[in-house]
């Protein structure tokens, strides 16, 4: 059985006249009539009593009225599902945030892509930048935010923006008792910060921005994530420097942040994704992801 051979079944069972039907599927009355007939050939009964006032359905054609329609409710919703999975309404998208990044713009994507596109199944996860890239070649996430830049051919990115950086202070340092901070004035303190390795292109980035040209002293100490960073601070390890939108949310005693004196030094923010990939959800939250980086209400 075919489904244009049920269509037309339906519609005239429902109808009682063959005319109605056709009418109603806006086919021709031959069309629908030679489909209904090639129906009852295959199936070895028949459907219809046909009279002058119009047709009614035999004991066979009422059995098959109701399997009928929930056979085109279940193709129709099947057609649905398809033609949304097509367009990145529906299916899975299995995206990854940096340590750093679970707020701010990234927070506000992935909050705003999920109201927007419920029928999507987000898988949320977290790591580091060097951890994304890996993820993403190995085919264990489709889309990740990142600290730019990667320089990896085999990966496309989307830049977000920058976000200025605020420096980390115990809190009986001198420096705390100024209301902004050359970045000059933290080149000869020890220095917490992140492991090179979670993301070289930033490390290197931001360290160049704040700490000059290389070659730079080691740091005094390595940490994977901003509140270690912030505790190894407040401690009297080092200062630091952290993104001033984790800043509003992160507060740990005996650490003090202290705004950059312009230039503010800023860190990248950007989407990474295999190159080529055209899953189709990831096209929407790239999509997504430009229209609220470019939003003038956005704060950066």
């Amino acid at each position: 059985m075919e489904l244009r051979q049920l269509r037309s079944f339906v519609a005239v069972a429902e109808e009682q006249h063959f005319r109605r039907g056709a009418e109603r599927l806006h086919l021709a009355q031959p069309s629908v009539s030679q489909q209904i007939r090639t129906l009852e050939a295959e199936l070895g009964v028949r459907l219809f009593d046909r009279n002058r006032r119009g047709a009614s359905l035999t004991a066979a054609g009422d059995a098959l009225l109701e399997e009928a329609r929930e056979l085109l409710s279940r193709a129709d919703d099947a057609a649905a599902v398809v033609r949304a999975t097509g367009m990145g309404l529906r299916g899975r998208l299995r995206i990854s945030l940096t340590r750093s990044l679970t707020g701010g713009v990234a927070g506000a994507i992935v909050d705003a892509f999920r109201a927007r596109h419920p029928d999507v199944d987000v898988e949320l996860r977290l790591g580091t930048t060097m951890l994304h890239v890996w993820q993403l070649h190995a085919g264990e996430i489709d889309v990740a935010f990142v600290r730019p830049p990667l320089d990896d051919p085999r990966l496309e990115e989307l830049t977000l923006g920058r976000e200025p950086l605020v420096c980390v202070l115990p809190s009986g340092h001198r420096l705390t008792r100024r209301s902004r901070i050359a970045a000059r004035d933290l080149r000869d303190e020890p220095l917490v910060w992140w492991p090179e390795e979670h993301g070289p292109g930033a490390w290197r980035e931001v360290r160049r921005e704040i700490c000059g040209e290389p070659p730079w002293p080691p740091l005094a100490r390595a940490e994977p994530e901003e509140e270690r960073i912030v505790s190894a601070v407040a401690e009297g390890a080092g200062v630091s420097f952290i993104m001033l939108e984790r800043s509003r949310s992160l507060r740990i005693p005996g650490a003090v942040y202290r705004r950059f004196a312009a230039p503010e030094p800023t860190m990248g923010i950007a989407l990474a994704w295999r190159r080529g990939d055209r899953l189709p959800t990831l096209q929407r939250l790239l999509d997504l992801a430009a229209e609220i980086a470019a939003s003038p209400d956005r704060d950066r």
